[in-house]
């Protein structure tokens, strides 16, 4: 398992809570756009976009978006967080898998209430300066 191996032996809670603290160093971002990271993670693999479990694709997606998710991020070309996910996400051929959008609106377009709703769409939004 990879360096994050928390996800599996303490629970998705104790994996997103670390992995925030992580991307907001990295990234210099709010907690708030680190959660709608973890969140789109916990939700595309309850939706089984990671593929097929034991599947190649499967263990690859683990790899990427769990165990290096901000190395992931971070090999992603893009101006904002939301740019690397977006293209992370085209990387992975994540959407062609699920019928939920995979991809992150803008940051400034963002507007939710609450954690769970992590201002999600099915089609690319168009890339923004906005950090």
């Amino acid at each position: 398992m990879g360096r994050n191996a928390s996800y599996w032996s303490m629970g998705a809670s104790d994996w997103a809570g670390r992995m925030c603290i992580t991307l907001e160093e990295r990234f210099d971002i709010h907690s708030d756009r680190s959660v709608r990271l973890t969140t789109m993670v916990r939700l595309l693999r309850g939706e089984g976009a990671f593929g097929e479990h034991g599947s190649d694709q499967h263990e690859e997606h683990v790899r990427r978006l769990i165990d290096d998710l901000d190395e992931s991020l971070a090999a992603q070309p893009g101006e904002t967080v939301e740019e690397h996910w977006n293209n992370l996400m085209d990387d992975l051929g994540c959407q062609a898998r699920t019928d939920e959008g995979v991809y992150l609106i803008p940051w400034d377009d963002h507007d939710a209430e609450t954690w769970d709703e992590p201002g999600r769409t099915s089609t690319r939004p168009k890339e923004s300066n906005s950090f």
